[in-house]
């Protein structure tokens, strides 16, 4: 008779594969993680992308991690600092530049009503329509908040929680409205509408766009020293995540694929390695996204009919870049903020001129070709923490929106050369030292991502966040093959380094070890 080596089997060493391991290891149970690369961190690292260059080849800011996580878990007893940079929303070291000269934010944004004295300059009917505008996202994302660490709701029982109050017409207009719907309803000038249309993960134009969005806006709740660049880039939330792991007894392989998960008469055993070894135990947690769980790790038959035809089905078409550069300097906005700003004031810079822009670019993905008005969420970490790279050189992460998983007509090694020089010409629009102060840059491709970290369709959220596929359309913690459980942000609440997913899939587990025991 094969006897269990351990009581949980955790694949995947991404944050909510390590947050399910922290929680079930000082829970008593002895776990043990596998991770295929030979680190820790999954999608939230620090990896040196040039020599001297040290950034986020994914994930890249911490401004969703729950704060019960960090407490439960004593994340920064093991080692995790963060950086503040102040408001969740418009903080004062970002910028949202315009062709025309014109910009919102920038250093000089210290508060909401700031930012609404500069929306003056473009419209006083705006200005007066912005406090509105962060009530009514207050309101939006209030809603979903509540439930992030709990079983996840449906939308039957998202109306009855808000019956009776101002909450219901929001979320009846967040089901029914489009972000763009939303924006036209609050704001009359183009540049203000594209600067609060901020870069969701959706269609802008499609009913339901405003539930994405909340979700999102959800990291206003969270507190303000935890949300922030960490010291030493991402990988210092995931090193801190495994430390605090390990301090209560999990043992974690890094270099180490599991082939397929081993499922004897309906019910999970164990896993078997590319290696041909086989690790039993009571329990076994996917960290990896759906589609990759139920395409490589279980058999069809296992998972059953159902769950199988709601991983194929799964949506996956938010795709993404990730452009990375080495610069030999900070970008010049001085066209916006003058000659004698601070250069290194700028940390986060959001490219997307106009509400058309928006609109082309993610009608561009939908088609199956890249972005002909690449949309741009760009940091630059070593700004804030300046061991990320040589000294006066800058380390630039910059997602850029939207692009398709699989390109029609071609492919991304072709179209690589390309979609990177239109970025840099894009920047280069913006900031003119950009291309000649370019050191190095390197172009993230959806498919480079699958390669890299596993996630199907380069998808960085484990499918799209949209409301046919959020709180109880999101995939069970609890399979249907017994003892079998996922954990990854394809679960409840969804995407982004909340922790969120981890916590409910451990907590999950242990309600239903405790039933059983009863």
């Amino acid at each position: 008779m094969v006897q269990n080596q351990y009581d949980a089997i955790i694949i995947g060493a991404g944050h909510n594969g390590l947050v399910t391991a922290g929680y079930l290891s000082k829970d008593g149970l002895s776990v043990l993680v596998l991770e295929r690369l030979d680190k820790v961190g999954g999608a939230c690292t620090t990896d040196e992308i040039f020599p001297g260059f040290h950034g986020p080849m994914c994930a890249y800011i911490c401004y969703m991690l729950h704060g019960r996580v960090i407490d439960d878990l004593h994340l920064r007893d093991h080692g995790l600092e963060i950086t503040p940079l102040g408001d969740a929303g418009q903080g004062s070291r970002r910028i949202h530049p315009f062709p025309d000269g014109t910009y919102l934010g920038g250093p000089d944004i210290k508060s909401d009503y700031d930012m609404a004295e500069q929306l003056r300059q473009f419209s006083k009917a705006d200005a007066q329509s912005y406090s509105d505008w962060l009530s009514f996202w207050e309101q939006a994302a209030g809603i979903l908040y509540p439930y992030f660490l709990t079983e996840p709701p449906t939308i039957a029982e998202l109306m009855e929680g808000v019956r009776g109050t101002r909450q219901e017409k929001v979320l009846e207009k967040m089901l029914t409205h489009s972000l763009l719907d939303i924006v036209d309803e609050y704001f009359e000038d183009d540049r203000v509408k594209a600067f609060c249309l901020g870069i969701p993960e959706s269609d802008p134009s499609a009913p339901g766009s405003i539930m994405s969005n909340a979700y999102f806006r959800t990291s206003q709740f969270g507190r303000d020293e935890d949300r922030g660049i960490p010291k030493g880039g991402m990988g210092s939330i995931t090193r801190s995540l495994a430390d605090s792991a390990m301090g209560s007894g999990a043992e974690i392989r890094t270099g180490t694929l599991v082939k397929e998960v081993i499922v004897e008469d309906g019910e999970a055993k164990g896993v078997r390695l590319s290696s041909g070894e086989e690790v039993y135990s009571f329990i076994v947690v996917s960290n990896a996204d759906p589609k990759r769980t139920f395409s490589t790790l279980v058999k069809p038959e296992d998972a059953g009919e159902a769950l199988f035809a709601k991983a194929k089905n799964w949506k996956t078409q938010a795709g993404c870049v990730k452009f990375l550069a080495a610069l030999k300097e900070p970008p010049d906005f001085s066209r916006y903020l003058g000659d004698n700003y601070d250069r290194n004031s700028v940390v986060n810079v959001n490219i997307c001129p106009s509400v058309e822009y928006f609109q082309r670019s993610w009608d561009d993905c939908k088609r199956g070709r890249p972005s002909s008005s690449p949309l741009m969420h760009i940091q630059m970490p070593s700004l804030v923490d300046p061991s990320l790279s040589p000294k006066g050189s800058v380390m630039m992460s910059n997602w850029v929106l939207y692009y398709p998983p699989k390109i029609k007509d071609g492919s991304w090694e072709s179209a690589r050369s390309e979609v990177g020089e239109r970025i840099i010409d894009g920047l280069t629009e913006y900031a003119p030292n950009f291309r000649e102060s370019l050191i190095d840059w390197s172009l993230q491709t959806p498919e480079d991502i699958e390669t890299r970290v596993g996630l199907t369709g380069g998808n960085i959220r484990h499918g799209d966040m949209i409301p046919q596929q959020m709180l109880s359309n999101r995939f069970p913690y609890k399979t249907s093959i017994r003892n079998f459980y996922l954990c990854g942000a394809g679960t409840h609440p969804g995407g982004e380094v909340t922790g969120a997913p981890g916590h409910n899939a451990a907590h999950a587990i242990l309600r239903e070890l405790e039933r059983r025991a009863v």
